[in-house]
C-alpha cells in the first residue's frame, strides 16, 4: 500500500502543462498563424502578377501580328509608336485603358542580326514591343522581321499563282 501511495504523490504534481511549455506552444501556433497568413497575401501579388505576365505577353504579340500584316516599309514608320490604350490586330475593343504598348524598330543588317543599319537599306528590322499596366513596366518581347520583297516563291513577289503554273 505504501508503495502505491508513494507513486500517487509522485505523479500528482505531473498531470497538466507547465506554464512555460503553454507558453511556448502559444508562441509557436501565432509563428504558424502568422506565416500562414502572409502566404495568403503573396500568394494574391503572384497570381495577380502571372495574370500581368499573361496579358502582356498578348497585347506584345499583337504588335507582331499587326507588324506581320504590313508591309516592310510600313513596319519601320511604326518606330516610337505609343498605343494607350493598348491596341488589339484585330480592331476588337476590350476594355485596356490601363494598358500601353511602345514599340520600337531598328532597321538590322541580315548577315549580323545586332548590326544597325540604315533604314533604306534594310531587309529585316528588330520590332521591340515593351507593354505597360498602370504605366508599370510589365515585359518587353523582341521580333524580328524580314522583308521578302523579291524572294522568290511568296506571296510579297507576285509569283507564288494558284493555277500552279
Amino acid at each position: 500500500m505504501k508503495r502505491q501511495s508513494a507513486s500517487l504523490q509522485q505523479g500528482r504534481g505531473r498531470r497538466g502543462f507547465t506554464l512555460a511549455e503553454v507558453i511556448v506552444s502559444a508562441a509557436l501556433l501565432a509563428i504558424g498563424f502568422t506565416a500562414l497568413v502572409a502566404s495568403f497575401g503573396h500568394e494574391s501579388v503572384v497570381t495577380q502578377r502571372g495574370e500581368d505576365i499573361t496579358l502582356g505577353t498578348f497585347l506584345a504579340e499583337e504588335i507582331r501580328d499587326k507588324a506581320f500584316q504590313t508591309a516592310f516599309d510600313d513596319v519601320l514608320d511604326l518606330d516610337g509608336t505609343t498605343y494607350s490604350p493598348a491596341s488589339l490586330s484585330t480592331g476588337v475593343s476590350e476594355d485596356l485603358s490601363n494598358w500601353s504598348q511602345r514599340i520600337s524598330v531598328t532597321p538590322v543588317s541580315s548577315s549580323d542580326l545586332n548590326e544597325e543599319v540604315e533604314a533604306a537599306e534594310a531587309q529585316v528590322a528588330r520590332l521591340t514591343v515593351e507593354v505597360f499596366a498602370k504605366g508599370n513596366p510589365v515585359l518587353t518581347q523582341t521580333y524580328y522581321i524580314f522583308d521578302f520583297a523579291g524572294v522568290p516563291f511568296t506571296e510579297a513577289d507576285g509569283g507564288g499563282d494558284d493555277d500552279g503554273e
